[in-house]
């Protein structure tokens, strides 16, 4: 059986958290149904840190950001950071970070389409494994997607940059 890569952030919320200690953050702490990535503490104030990774050693990359994500972060503007950093290995002079408030971060998102999660079950051959719903879990169904679909074109229209003449 051919073995799938696995892309994981674990190394570069490693090294995110070694950068911040340096920046003068302390208390560093995986968040756990928070919509970040980790939450730390600076001058007796508490941040969440949204964690955008590549690995891609040079040119432009992109990402996305949850809704989820975006709406805490302008919930929560004056303690909600995104970390942007790039790099691969041990060596984390070979790592670039760039922090960002939620308000600068903002500027350089544009929404594309809503995003949906699926689950794949690896050792048993790509089989999808059905999700795992909670309180604020939502399953997907035609009916959701034909509904998201049309506030999304709706909320395009709306928020478009032509239209605006921005």
């Amino acid at each position: 059986m051919v073995k799938a890569k696995v892309v994981s952030d674990r190394p570069a919320k490693a090294k995110c958290k070694e950068w911040l200690e340096k920046a003068g953050f302390t208390d560093i702490v995986a968040a756990r149904k928070q919509s970040c990535d980790l939450i730390a503490r600076k001058s007796d104030k508490i941040y969440y840190i949204e964690i955008k990774y590549s690995s891609k050693d040079k040119g432009r990359f992109f990402g996305t950001v949850m809704l989820t994500e975006m709406f805490k972060a302008i919930c929560n503007k004056e303690n909600y950071l995104f970390l942007v950093c790039r790099g691969k290995g041990e060596n984390i002079n070979e790592w670039s970070f760039q922090l960002f408030s939620a308000e600068e971060f903002i500027k350089f998102c544009t929404l594309t389409t809503p995003i949906f999660h699926y689950r794949l079950d690896v050792e048993g051959q790509f089989n999808l494994t059905p999700p795992r719903l909670m309180e604020k879990t939502t399953p997907a169904s035609e009916e959701l997607i034909k509904q998201m679909w049309r506030d999304f074109q709706t909320w395009k229209s709306k928020y478009s940059v032509a239209e605006k003449g921005d």
